[in-house]
């Protein structure tokens, strides 16, 4: 069914509310904006399936409520970027979510799959790749579009309860709800702060000092310039040419043709304000010049972690994954720090067979 305003979206809404799980998902269209265009948004209660169309139903603070119910589970299928997009259009925070591609690695050996591997490996469907490249902005949407959208929400349901069921017959199933409480922190869908972006370009940790001031500088101004702007951060300025502009700290206009790979017609609409990016970095007082980067050097001790880890969660089914990444196991070893995620909850129950072999449990730090 087809809603189109926003009494219809009430309706749904209201229904959806006594259910105990929904499945939902998003089309959009991300090519030359900073921000996802919302093209569709579809939700299955029950048996039915319904789409709903964000441009016909410009109020969308009623499917918020549903997102926001803390008694109805809402299921996804990767769910984070989702649940972003949902969160821009409705200002509502998700809560209780089941994310069927992170369970899934609770019962298997992997939890990187798409919905259309997951759907054939767990209830044997499988499902057009036809419109993975469509114009979800279109109206009206064709007949294969519409078939397209309903079987991505369809199954949902019919493959959690199979997860769970898995899950719970290899005694994993605790931990898969409790990580699905991750999806609860509503910090998980905000923005980066445009003062902190500098630190997700490649090469910062070769950064120090007041030249690591002038990249925070650039990459700040850059952020919020593509956001007013709704454009791609590479069609303001690209990440190479901040790091070139960072090490050649230009200080005059006609400097900025010696940076590789900025155009001319960069230039012409950005020189001024990257030159007072750069000088402004470089007149930073020392006290608030930013910490480098921590990229620590391997540790011998990570490999042997790693190994351990796999081992362990190889004989239980799961996906090592998600214990911890390789880089996560490295930084720990190096700071210690008494927050890790590996010393809470079901991943410390994980590991605690681990942590007492060869002072593992003091080389990450357990006992500060």
């Amino acid at each position: 069914m087809y809603i189109s305003t926003e009494a219809e979206l009430k309706e749904l809404v209201a229904r959806a509310s006594g259910e105990a799980a929904v499945a939902l998902d998003t089309e959009f269209v991300w090519e030359r904006t900073f921000y996802p265009n919302l093209g569709l948004v579809q939700l299955a209660v029950g048996r039915d399936c319904f789409l709903i169309d964000p441009l016909a139903v410009k109020d969308l603070s009623a499917l918020g409520d549903l997102i926001a119910n803390p008694d109805v589970t809402k299921i996804l299928h990767d769910a984070c970027q989702d649940l972003t997009i949902l969160k821009q259009a409705t200002g509502a925070s998700p809560v209780n979510v089941f994310d069927t591609r992170l369970g899934y690695g609770f019962c298997s050996p992997t939890s990187i799959l798409s919905l259309a591997a997951l759907l054939e490996q767990t209830i044997g469907v499988s499902l057009p790749k036809t419109e993975t490249r469509a114009n979800w902005l279109q109206r009206p949407l064709s007949q294969k579009m519409l078939e397209y959208a309903n079987d991505d929400v369809k199954y949902l349901t019919e493959v959690m309860k199979l997860i769970i069921r898995r899950a719970k017959s290899q005694k994993t199933d605790s931990w898969l709800l409790e990580e699905m409480k991750y999806y609860d922190n509503p910090a998980l869908y905000e923005e980066v702060e445009p003062e902190e972006y500098f630190r997700r370009i490649k090469g910062v940790n070769l950064i120090k000092g007041q030249k690591l001031a002038v990249l925070q500088e650039l990459a700040c101004w850059r952020e919020k310039k593509a956001r007013a702007m709704n454009r791609p951060r590479s069609h303001i300025v690209h990440n190479n040419v901040l790091v070139d502009l960072t090490y050649k700290c230009p200080r005059q206009r006609n400097d900025l043709k010696n940076v590789n790979r900025l155009s001319p017609n960069a230039v012409k609409r950005y020189g001024s304000e990257l030159l007072q990016c750069i000088e402004k970095g470089l007149n930073r007082p020392e006290a608030e010049i930013p910490a480098p980067e921590l990229r620590p050097p391997r540790k011998p001790a990570k490999d042997l972690i790693m190994r351990l880890i796999a081992e362990k969660a190889e004989k239980l089914n799961i996906d090592p994954v998600l214990i911890g990444s390789s880089r996560e196991v490295n930084l720990q070893l190096v700071t210690k720090s008494p927050d890790s995620r590996f010393f809470k909850g079901w991943r410390k129950e994980f590991m605690q067979d681990i942590f007492n072999q060869d002072n593992i449990g003091d080389l990450l730090g357990l006992s500060n």
